[in-house]
Parts: structure tokens; C-alpha cells; sequence
């Protein structure tokens, strides 16, 4: 148990650091569309799609951080207002319920980014699914950030 969640940890941090760099390449991307727009007069748009793509994976990935370290949005006041062992049954079905919606966007958007294969990105001349896969990935990359943060509050950590 404990490589696995030495494993869940190093996955969480792998995925934390790679949305970061995918972000500050993206803002690189941005500044280089503003300067080739307004400074050269010739925008390079290919660098604005590049950049959503980049922001879009980047989302994806670090929602397994958000996870962990428990930044998500919770909705703590319900749960305050029960007893310990009712608010741990809470946690323990809110866990369940979103594996249940990590599982729907890894299953959906496997089948979504399949379906766009053939389509191409405007000025990449790459398929559509290299977006679309941040999708499954981003969500499969999540799973270990919700166990280690549910395993937290079993231990009464979180």
C-alpha cells in the first residue's frame, strides 16, 4: 500500500510540475502572438492555438494536484454540521461520486477524442485529438490525487 501511494504522490507531483511548464510555455506562446501581432504586423497565429491547447492540458493535468492538496471547491458547511462519523460517510460518498465522474470523462472523452481523430487543427495540421485526449488523461491522472486526499481524511488529516 504504501508504493502505491508513493506512486499516487510522485504521479500527482509529476502532473503538477508538467501543467506548470505547460502554462509558462503557453504565456511564452501569448507574448510572442502579441509582439508578431502588434510590433511585426504579421500575427503568428499558429501561436494562439498552440497556447489554448497548452492552457487546455494544463487544466486537465493539475486537477490531480487540486485534488490532493485539497484546493477544490468544498462544500464544508453541510458536512460541519454533522457528527464525525457522519461527516466521514459524506466524504466517503463524495469520493464515489466523483471516481464515478473521473470514470464518465475518462470513458466519454476517450470516445470523443477518437471521434475527432481525422479532424486537423487549424494552422498545426495535427489531428484534434491531441486536445481532446487532455480530457482521459487529465481525468485517469486525477484518480490518485482523489484517493491520497480521501486517505487523508480517513487518518483525520484532511
Amino acid at each position: 500500500m504504501k508504493a502505491l501511494a508513493t506512486a499516487g504522490e510522485a504521479l500527482v507531483r509529476l502532473t503538477h510540475n508538467l501543467s506548470a511548464l505547460l502554462l509558462a510555455l503557453a504565456t511564452i506562446l501569448v507574448f510572442i502572438q502579441v509582439v508578431t501581432r502588434f510590433i511585426l504586423g504579421d500575427a503568428a497565429v499558429w501561436s494562439e492555438v498552440l497556447a489554448r491547447g497548452l492552457i487546455i492540458w494544463s487544466t486537465f493535468l493539475v486537477a490531480g494536484a487540486a485534488f490532493r492538496t485539497g484546493t477544490m471547491i468544498p462544500i464544508d458547511f453541510l458536512r460541519s454540521l454533522l457528527p464525525p462519523k457522519g461527516q466521514i460517510w459524506v466524504i466517503r460518498l463524495v469520493v464515489v461520486l466523483t471516481l464515478i465522474f473521473l470514470g464518465v470523462l475518462v470513458w466519454y472523452g476517450w470516445a470523443m477524442a477518437e471521434r475527432v481523430q481525422n479532424q486537423r487543427v487549424a494552422m498545426l495540421n495535427v489531428s484534434m485529438s491531441v486536445f481532446y485526449y487532455a480530457i482521459p488523461v487529465g481525468a485517469l491522472c486525477a484518480i490518485p490525487g482523489v484517493l491520497l486526499r480521501y486517505a487523508d481524511a480517513e487518518r483525520g488529516l484532511a
